[in-house]
Parts: C-alpha cells; sequence; structure tokens
C-alpha cells in the first residue's frame, strides 16, 4: 500500500556499486537520507538496501529475487525510492480497521509455521556451516559454501504458534588466528590455512589477547580484502585497493569476516489475509425505513446470511 509521502528523489552526492553488494557514496548522507528497505536507483537499475554502514556505506542486493547486483560504475547520481507503508498483522486492533475497514476476527489471525527465511546478506569468512537462532519454537542452521559465505538457511523445525513473523539471527563468522611472526611478509601477505576470504571482502583486524598491534594497521578497523588466494590474503584500506606492507611481530593477530544477515521469515497460516464468507451491502441512510437512501457499498463480513450492517448503519 502506497502512502502519500512514498516517493521517488534525488538525493546527496554520488555512488559506485560493486557486484558485491557494496555500495560506495561520495559526499553521500546515507544514515540521514535513506533507510533500509528502501531502494537506490542508479544508471537505470534499481537495487535494495539491506544495510546502512555509515553516510558513505551501505550494502545492496538485486531488486530481483535470486538476480545478481550488477555492478555501476562511480560518479552516478542516484534516487531514493522509498517502500511501500505495511500494516502488521499486530497493529490490526488500531490500523487496519482504519484502513481496511475491517476488525480482527475478520483478520482471521492464525497459527503458523516457518516455512522458509531469505538471505538480506551472505557475510564473509564463515569456514563452517553457522548456528541460526529463530525465536519462538522453530529451529534451523546457517549452511556456509567454498566462499566463506552463508548460501542457505535451512529450517530443521518449522515449530507452530506463529502470529507473527519470526526474528531469525546467524551466528558471527570465527576470527581467523595468525602469528604475525611466522604468517606475515613485509609486502603484506598474511598466509591463511584453508582461507576462504574473497576479494571484496570486508574484515576486522584484531590484536589478539591485547597483544600490540601490527604497526600499519588498527584494531577493531576493516578492511579490505585484495590479492587472495586458498592459503593467502592481503589486507587494503580501500576496495580493490593497493595492498598495504606489513611489519612482522612476534605476537597474534585475528581477522574476522561480516556476519550475515537473515531477511523476515516465511509463515505458513498467516494472517494478512482478510478471512470472511463474502461482501455484504451496507446501505446507509436517515430517516429510518421511510427515509431517503443517500449511498450503498460493499464490506467484509464473516458472513453473508443477512445485512449484520444493520446494527451499526441502519437501512433506510
Amino acid at each position: 500500500m502506497w502512502g502519500n509521502r512514498d516517493a521517488k528523489e534525488a538525493n546527496t552526492g554520488t555512488v559506485q556499486i560493486h557486484a558485491n553488494g557494496l555500495c560506495e557514496g561520495t559526499s553521500t548522507l546515507f544514515q540521514t537520507e535513506s533507510k533500509v528497505g528502501e531502494y537506490i536507483i542508479a544508471a537505470s537499475r534499481k537495487y535494495l538496501v539491506t544495510r546502512i554502514d555509515s553516510n558513505t556505506s551501505v550494502q545492496v542486493k538485486a531488486s530481483t529475487l535470486g538476480a545478481a547486483v550488477v555492478a555501476v560504475g562511480a560518479g552516478n547520481t542516484y534516487i531514493l525510492q522509498q517502500a511501500p507503508a505495511y500494516v502488521a498483522a499486530t497493529e490490526v486492533n488500531g490500523n487496519a480497521l482504519e484502513v481496511y475497514g475491517i476488525d480482527t476476527t475478520e483478520m482471521g489471525v492464525s497459527n503458523g509455521s516457518v516455512i522458509s527465511i531469505p538471505i538480506l546478506f551472505s557475510g564473509s569468512g564463515y569456514t563452517a556451516n553457522a548456528v541460526l537462532t529463530i525465536t519462538g519454537n522453530a529451529t534451523g542452521n546457517a549452511q556456509s559454501n567454498s566462499l566463506g559465505k552463508i548460501a542457505a538457511l535451512n529450517i530443521t523445525a518449522s515449530g507452530n504458534s506463529y502470529i507473527t513473523a519470526p526474528t531469525a539471527t546467524i551466528a558471527a563468522p570465527a576470527a581467523r588466528s595468525f602469528a604475525a611472526a611466522t604468517n606475515v611478509a613485509a609486502n603484506g601477505m598474511i598466509s591463511l590455512a584453508t582461507n576462504v576470504f574473497q576479494d571484496g571482502d570486508k574484515v576486522t583486524y584484531a590484536n589478539a589477547a591485547s597483544n600490540a598491534a601490527l604497526v600499519e594497521l588498527v584494531n577493531g578497523r576493516q578492511y579490505f580484502i585484495v590479492n587472495s588466494n586458498s592459503s593467502v590474503v592481503y589486507l587494503a584500506d580501500t576496495l580493490a585497493g593497493t595492498a598495504k606492507t606489513l611489519t612482522a611481530t612476534t605476537t597474534t593477530h585475528s581477522l574476522q569476516g561480516e556476519t550475515a544477515l537473515a531477511g523476515q521469515a516465511v509463515i505458513s497460516g498467516l494472517a494478512g489475509k482478510v478471512a470472511h464468507a463474502g461482501w455484504v451491502r451496507r446501505t446507509v441512510g436517515t430517516g429510518g425505513r421511510a427515509g431517503r437512501i443517500q449511498y450503498e457499498t460493499l464490506v467484509a463480513m464473516g458472513t453473508i446470511a443477512g445485512d449484520a450492517e444493520d446494527t451499526v448503519a441502519k437501512d433506510a
């Protein structure tokens, strides 16, 4: 349902969109001008905003389910398109009655089970399946692939008694430790056995056990993976940037990928569909039975046996 404030409008700055879904802005104000769930339109292509990291960095996915993100070069102006307004089943006592003209009985809320959960962001650096936590009594697991991404969210027990869609949370990937003395080269190469990080992945660097950080890196800061293969990675300050040189130390450090994000669960038997037997003519007028009918309309009723609206608005 579109509201009177759902619009398209030009926004501050320009954007570049990469094939991995990273949208980098120049002079942009993503945190104040955009919201998760809105669409970015750039170079005549439409992308769904799934996460906002800063005023100059958001994560997007293709607006068509299952489609790949098409890269857009730097310097493109963009438009933000607001998403449709939504009234949840939990809000039926107020908003839905006003918007739809129906009540809680007609909404027919019923218990549901989890059918599926979509992936909004596949994360990075996963070396094994991750724990998937679902509110309520459904259970599942997050399946990783050889690229270090979460590729599927599997439902192992669908649960029951859901009236609204539950929240699903994917556990963070494990940090990958490395000893600087033996696994760091002066040219910035970091050796990682069975590396799953891919070029373009964001990682957070940490100096493990409060050891002194590598001179060229800052504890807790994010860097981009470049020049990776199955056993080594390099770090850069920007996406596809120049690899940083590193000074080896005798301490242990770690790199951790980004946590995958789950979308809203799809529920069987969930309300949101009006449950009624049919449409009933409602007539409204003044002056009782002798009065003149002013208008007629159709309303959703729980039964079509007679004009049940007579208890509210008498037929003229």
